[in-house]
């Protein structure tokens, strides 16, 4: 991407658009400031060279508001060209009106990202047309060199920079004029391509795409989360227009982007299948060795047989050592560097990182082979490109039939491949072994050219009764304040990564985290495992406090945790007052609390928890039981969030009562000690 504005367009968004926005925050609620532009449709025209003739268009109109928007995107064009010998052009123009110092952080300074080495960049136009209509041009001391945030300090990558603009003349009621232009070598980058977000959190007046390419490249093309709108393929020149695209303010914890709001992808890779060998060629062919290489698989794997354990051995070791780094795809190399360099400087791409993970595992002697992760929210096989990567592995072929054999895919370079019939071990470079959990969700494993190999699909946790987490337990409240007791935590789905409960230590510290989700003041003392398998995890815990309780004024003051087990694993936008996008959870849950809670007879109860009637909506159930008899309380909650996508008024049924549980009053057990 060309700028931190563009490559939001990608879908690579930056801090300042996640963090956009006004927020004034209170304890029973958040009032947000939402600004947005009602308007009627959509226009789109696809230009010379559209399979499809030109339509009208509509989107859902949003809701009027008083104020005027913080900013207007009175302009925005986007202009790529692949020009016969190679070379790539890239044209953007963009005029931003500011009626408010709050977009100043966004627009008032852009970055324009390039390769210093390999492109040319020409600043076409950057001034500021003021209030009164009169202009004021961008002075030479305002266009300022500094390097790109994510590559600075990488020696491989120096030669990605960025030229800021620090406009003069900003005020509310300005326009701000960028316009230029990116000339790219021939050979200098990847196939043409963009996955661009087509409205903004603030309102697009007009909005201008073109793809022009020579006569025999065809452009893949996908307008997607617009209505009537498909696939189109063609070749030549294209063009899609757009006017009055409504303002989509954010909101945290939503679905991608790329689900919910207008969405054109373009690419001239070619088929998926293509562009996916291609890149798989790249990585097999930057999977060198060198003595180096062979040395550090040797010691890593030193007395270890089972191959599992060789792989464990290997990508543990890396990760331990290798420095990873991540920036946008269109400021990476064209080619991965080979896996000897990568080594000796020891820090890389992902794919160079998949690349040394792969050179390492064969020096090893084990059957691997390289292989591509994506997303499923993000994938689109129409117009495959490299921003859709969601992770570059390392395939470990259990139970791999008979010897290595390299493939040909026209001529992108051999890919070796074992014929196997079973699901591989699939191993990031940085994370491990991918599993069924919170991080791996809704991930798919495109498929090896021309190989007996299933589709291995991270599907998401969408059945509650999937990943249940029970905590179940018994306290005892001593007369200097101090607790012991015994908890039953039941664990599986989402709660559980089998690769991150291996050891003991890793095991007692999950054990801890949910324990302390009932009882902050515990801790766990000792444990024993009843199961550990797959995506269930079954223990006995032994707790207590390591000092007393606090008081209030003469009385014990214990408290329930503000959040139950499973919203530390599942967390929810809690805290506003007004919602309109639908909420995205890490999956559905079922969680249950039964706590009991016992004390000196002769103490006498100040406060308890509150006790809540079941709350239930289309997507779920809420509610709190609390009981006193003598001298024990006992408290059950139950959650349960029967969806992973909830909309927003669904979602709104739920979030005052557990607003309600999270308040100190309502987890609060005051005890006062009998008088001497």
């Amino acid at each position: 991407m060309r700028s931190d504005e563009h490559r939001r367009g990608r879908g690579i968004e930056g801090p300042r658009a996640q963090g956009a926005g006004c927020h004034a925050h209170a304890w029973h609620g958040h009032v947000r400031r939402r600004s947005a532009l009602a308007l009627s449709g959509l226009l789109v025209v696809l230009c010379a060279g559209c399979a499809t003739p030109s339509q009208a268009q509509s989107l859902p109109a949003r809701s009027d508001v008083a104020a005027p928007p913080d900013a207007v995107i009175e302009l925005w064009e986007q202009h790529w060209t692949l020009q016969p010998d190679g070379t790539q052009v890239y044209h953007e123009k963009r005029h931003v009106r500011l009626n408010d110092e709050r977009a100043y952080g966004e627009f008032a300074d852009p970055r324009i990202t390039y390769n210093a080495k390999t492109d040319k960049l020409e600043v076409l136009q950057a001034r500021t047309r003021l209030p009164d209509g009169t202009y004021r041009e961008l002075p030479a001391y305002g266009h300022v060199l500094v390097g790109a945030d994510a590559s600075t300090g990488w020696p491989a990558f120096a030669d990605v920079q960025q030229h800021l603009l620090a406009m003069s003349g900003v005020e509310p009621g300005c326009v701000l004029e960028v316009e230029y232009r990116i000339t790219s070598t021939p050979g200098s980058k990847r196939a043409l391509a963009a996955d661009l977000r087509l409205e903004h959190h603030y309102p697009v007046r007009k909005r201008v795409v073109r793809v022009t390419v020579p006569a025999d490249v065809t452009v893949d093309a996908v307008l997607a989360n617009v209505p009537e709108a498909g696939a189109t393929h063609a070749a030549g020149p294209r063009a899609w227009e757009f006017s009055d695209l409504p303002a989509s303010p954010p909101d945290p914890q939503t679905p991608p982007w790329q689900v919910r709001s207008p969405r054109l992808i373009f690419s001239t890779a070619g088929r998926a299948s293509r562009w996916h060998a291609g890149r798989l060629a790249q990585i097999e062919a930057a999977a060198d060795t060198s003595d180096l290489i062979a040395k550090l698989a040797e010691e890593w794997t030193k007395d270890i047989k089972d191959p599992t354990e060789k792989m464990r051995a290997l990508q543990k070791k890396l990760a331990e050592r290798f420095s990873f780094v991540d920036f946008p795809v269109d400021w990476r190399p064209p080619t991965p560097r080979r896996a000897s360099e990568v080594i000796q400087c020891n820090y890389g791409l992902p794919e160079e990182a998949a690349a040394v993970l792969l050179a390492l595992a064969r020096a090893a002697a084990l059957p691997v082979m390289a292989g591509i992760v994506v997303n499923d929210d993000v994938w689109q096989h129409q117009a495959p490109q490299d921003g859709m990567v969601a992770a570059y592995v390392v395939l470990h072929v259990v139970g791999a039939r008979g010897d290595v054999r390299l493939i040909e895919e026209a001529g992108l370079g051999p890919l070796a491949v074992y014929d196997t019939a079973e699901y591989p071990e699939l191993w990031d470079p940085h994370h491990g072994l991918l599993c069924r959990d919170r991080r791996w969700n809704s991930l798919t494993l495109l498929p090896v050219p021309d190989v007996l190999m299933p589709r291995t699909l991270l599907e998401p946790w969408t059945d509650p009764d999937e990943s249940r987490c029970a905590v179940r337990g018994k306290v005892t409240l001593k007369d200097d304040g101090t607790l012991t007791g015994e908890f039953r935590v039941r664990a599986g789905g989402l709660f559980v990564s089998p690769e991150g409960l291996l050891t003991s230590d890793a095991q007692k510290g999950r054990l801890s985290t949910l324990v302390k989700r009932v009882l902050p003041d515990v801790s766990v003392e000792s444990f024993s495992v009843r199961k550990l398998a797959g995506n269930e995890f079954d223990a006995v815990v032994q707790v207590k406090s390591g000092k007393p309780l606090k008081k209030l004024d003469a009385a014990w003051r214990l408290q329930l945790g503000e959040d139950g087990p499973g919203q530390g694993d599942v967390p929810l936008p809690l805290g506003r007052s007004r919602r309109e996008l639908p909420v995205r959870l890490a999956g559905a849950f079922d969680e249950e609390i039964d706590l009991t809670v016992e004390w000196p007879e002769k103490w006498t109860v100040e406060a308890q928890p509150l006790a809540l009637a079941a709350a239930a909506g289309d997507i779920g159930l809420i509610e709190q039981a609390v009981s006193i008899d003598g001298h024990t309380l006992r408290v059950q909650r139950h959650l349960r969030l029967a969806q992973r996508d909830v909309p927003a008024e669904s979602f709104m049924t739920l979030r005052g009562p557990l607003n309600e549980l999270r308040s100190e009053y309502a987890r609060t057990l005051l005890l006062a000690p009998a008088k001497p």
